[in-house]
């Protein structure tokens, strides 16, 4: 059965069309429900993850899967989901950013930030951890960022991070006969004028966004905040737009309309 998110994302059947879904939160609240109920249903169909987790550990995203009941051993001895540990190379480039010759996944953002090949090392690893992925035959697969934003803090350039991302979602397009998918996560800070220029980029780019909010209003018994999915029919030039309150429990996040 499919989650509220995802029959409110109407994506069952969209799938295998090739997306590139870009996901916000404001800085007072939570993607993890979110992150959680996508990739564990999509896994669940026999779709692939690849976690390039910027922003959490490869823990924090383990425990998320098998909170939604998923064998983790079993996902990934079947190679179901591959993490590409970027926050592991972060940490080894800190410890030796002073090692000119340093081989870390991250050493090319020491170069000038604005610099448009200073994520080709990150891409490369992804790309290795893709074609493993295809060559075990999966039903799709899907590359998850969970924080884009991080790389900025890190010290790349929103000039860096524009054809990263084309060229990720160019890899999931092209790479295989295998549909592909770009999930891609942002904190939206809108007294952060870079972040600002970020997150219009990929709301753009995007063919389906995910904007989560808290409420204005503070906390609630009944919600925990706002979610609204805008669809894209980038052929037609129109788009849908749905905004809906959400509960988050152990089993998920419930979905309620608006005045409820």
């Amino acid at each position: 059965m499919s989650s509220d998110i995802i029959s409110a994302l109407e994506l069952d059947d969209r799938l295998i069309q090739k997306n590139f879904l870009f996901a916000t939160k404001d800085t007072s609240s939570d993607l993890n429900f979110f992150f959680g109920d996508f990739i564990s249903h999509y896994i669940k169909k026999n779709h692939a993850v690849i976690i390039v987790n910027l922003a959490q550990s490869n823990s924090h995203y383990t425990h998320l899967l098998v909170k939604s009941g998923l064998n983790i051993k079993i996902v990934r001895d079947r190679q179901k989901v591959v993490f590409v540990d970027a926050i592991l190379e972060a940490g080894n480039l800190i410890e030796s950013v002073i090692q000119c010759e340093s081989t870390d996944l991250f050493n090319s953002l020491t170069k000038d930030c604005h610099d448009t090949n200073c994520l080709k090392s990150l891409y490369e690893s992804i790309k290795k951890a893709v074609e493993n992925i295809c060559s075990t035959n999966p039903d799709g697969f899907i590359i998850f960022i969970d924080e884009i934003n991080s790389l900025m803090n890190l010290g790349s350039s929103l000039r860096a991070i524009q054809p990263f991302i084309q060229q990720l979602y160019t890899l999931c397009v092209k790479i295989s006969d295998i549909p592909g998918n770009l999930l891609v996560g942002s904190i939206f800070d809108d007294i952060d004028h870079e972040n600002k220029k970020l997150v219009s980029y990929l709301s753009h780019l995007a063919d389906v966004k995910i904007q989560v909010e808290g409420l204005k209003t503070g906390f609630s018994k009944d919600t925990n905040g706002k979610i609204t999915f805008e669809i894209k029919n980038k052929g037609q030039c129109t788009s849908t737009e749905q905004k809906l309150f959400f509960k988050i429990s152990d089993k998920g996040a419930k979905l309620l309309p608006l005045g409820v």
